[in-house]
């Protein structure tokens, strides 16, 4: 299963991670799962972030330039503009990305032992 971008704790599903737009909860207030696991464990949600503001900016600067004939620079300047208006949910939507990856890959190694001990 991919991960989704749902604002919940992967492990209840009932209570947010964010409870502000950049505001984080350090644990889940519903079950308690802690969120940040480790100092640097955000880091993976950084590299994360820039494939999403990639992701984001790329069209619009290839729409500007190839159909609106805009100059390369101006495009650059507006896409990197633009990637400035949406950091903050770049920021938001990379780090609950990262948790649900993290979830994701520690339930299916936890699956993994409790079969092979049994």
């Amino acid at each position: 299963m991919i991960p989704h971008f749902r604002n919940r704790c992967p492990s209840c599903e009932k209570a947010p991670i964010f409870p502000g737009i950049t505001t984080m909860n350090r644990a889940c207030p519903a079950c308690g799962n802690v969120f940040e696991k480790e100092p640097g464990y955000f880091i993976g949600a950084m590299i994360a972030s820039y494939f999403l503001g990639v992701f984001l900016a790329f069209p619009p600067l290839l729409a500007l330039v190839f159909t609106f004939k805009v100059e390369m620079v101006q495009a650059i300047a507006a896409s990197i503009v633009l990637i400035f208006i949406l950091q903050p949910l770049l920021f938001r939507y990379s780090r609950i990305l990262w948790i649900r990856i993290e979830h994701q890959l520690t339930r299916a190694i936890h699956s993994g032992r409790d079969k092979d001990q049994s």
